[in-house]
């Protein structure tokens, strides 16, 4: 990329990328090509053509469909044509393969902005006999992508009528794209039908419609369902926090602006949505999964030698909450050697620069007076040692207790400890 933007002519630039293609991996090429595509940088088209005379090259529908629509966007309407035409005669054998390039193409055109052109693609598959489930799975989330709530709709019942079984992800593509338009009956009535089809609510299932709820913020209604997936064991995940946490405004204002008043323990951050929030229900949503311990569980590896908190998947509002969660639970455990934050570098984050999660984890402890600090062979990672972590804990304020009053919230606890606890309360009645 460095050595592109030194170029100065299309002849230069062209040979920088013909000696790159020729002399990298075809993963490096790739992965150049998916950044100049996601930048609409116009060297993108240059560089898919030296891709394209590679010794290792396979057509590939996504990138065709991406460069199509940047050809247009770039008003080369007779070149993205051409490709289009191209493609389809050289590369795609039946009706469904052709049938999935439209799917790609909608998704590709409607990303930027081509909505017309788009709604084209649609019509051709529809005058197209369709069969098999992968083209309407494909199509299904093509058109939610559109925003077309209510052609998705139908698009999902056909394939249920032609016996193709949906999964939990096509009702909730189209019910999420139902929710971003402000019709939440529909949405729910979407996810009611869900029971009909014969999924089953387990994790995926409970997590898409938490993040229906969330995609239009109906704070109640998450309440609701996250108490629903408590009595139902269904345990929190990494995308449940990401779901539930993104829909709460005020929460990532806090995360955002990183003010001095910036809270630094659960309690204090609870206290502060209390107080800040116009939203009755978003002080308690982050309450409710304070009160669960699943997610840090999972995101914590312990061993003889090292603590260690990863927070890969986590956006920049969960890491933050995370984060104060974490601090509370090792305050009361004896520490291994070492203890230490992963955070990544920023390399599948969809924000180019300096990774957000990295900074916005730097910031939160440093203003703890944390001693974890960036390692020097990972700059993804920060890292202490146990007697300067336990030195840390040991001046850092107490937490009051984040617990659940509700009368389910025993069964957050291990089943050992709350199976001691009440043959305690047996023996001692019988004294």
């Amino acid at each position: 990329m460095s050595e592109l933007e030194r170029t100065v002519t299309a002849g230069a630039a062209e040979r920088v990328i013909r000696s790159y293609v020729g002399t990298k991996s075809e993963r490096a090429a790739l992965a150049a090509l998916s950044r100049l595509l996601m930048d609409s940088d116009p060297l993108a088209i240059p560089f898919y053509e030296a891709v394209t005379q590679a010794r290792w090259f396979k057509w590939s529908s996504i990138h065709a469909s991406a460069v199509a629509a940047l050809l247009e966007a770039n008003g080369s309407t007779g070149e993205s044509k051409s490709l289009i035409s191209d493609s389809i005669s050289q590369h795609l054998q039946s009706t469904d393969e052709v049938a999935l390039f439209y799917c790609d193409l909608m998704a590709a055109f409607s990303a930027r902005g081509l909505k017309d052109r788009a709604v084209d693609f649609y019509t051709e598959i529809r005058s197209m006999p369709l069969s098999g489930r992968k083209v309407y799975m494909a199509m299904i989330k093509s058109l939610c992508l559109m925003g077309l709530a209510t052609e998705a709709e139908e698009a999902l019942k056909a394939m249920v009528s032609l016996g193709y079984q949906p999964e939990a992800a096509q009702f909730g593509l189209v019910a999420k794209c139902y929710g971003k338009s402000g019709s939440l009956v529909e949405m729910e009535r979407v996810i009611a039908s869900m029971s009909d089809a014969g999924i089953r609510l387990g994790t995926g299932a409970a997590n898409i419609v938490l993040s229906c709820y969330s995609s239009c913020r109906d704070h109640s209604k998450m309440l609701a369902w996250l108490k629903k997936m408590r009595k139902l064991r269904i345990a929190p995940t990494t995308k449940t926090f990401n779901f539930v946490l993104s829909s709460c405004p005020t929460l990532a204002w806090v995360v955002q602006e990183l003010d001095p008043s910036l809270p630094l323990t659960t309690t204090g951050l609870v206290k502060k949505l209390k107080s800040a929030s116009t939203l009755a229900s978003e002080a308690e949503l982050v309450h409710k999964l304070l009160a669960s311990s699943s997610v840090l569980n999972k995101a914590m590896e312990w061993s003889e030698t090292e603590v260690k908190l990863n927070l890969h998947g986590f956006s920049t509002i969960a890491a933050y909450v995370l984060i104060l969660q974490w601090v509370d639970v090792i305050k009361g455990r004896t520490l291994p050697l070492e203890v230490s934050v992963v955070c990544g570098i920023g390399k599948h984050s969809d924000v180019r620069g300096e990774p957000k999660v990295r900074e916005l984890v730097q910031e939160v402890l440093n203003r703890m007076e944390s001693p974890l600090r960036l390692s020097t062979r990972n700059k993804g990672r920060l890292v202490a040692k146990r007697d300067r972590v336990m030195q840390w804990l040991a001046s850092f304020p107490v937490p009051e207790e984040v617990t659940d009053k509700s009368p389910d919230a025993t069964s957050q606890q291990p089943f050992v400890f709350t199976l001691f606890r009440k043959l305690g309360q047996f023996f001692s009645t019988i004294m």
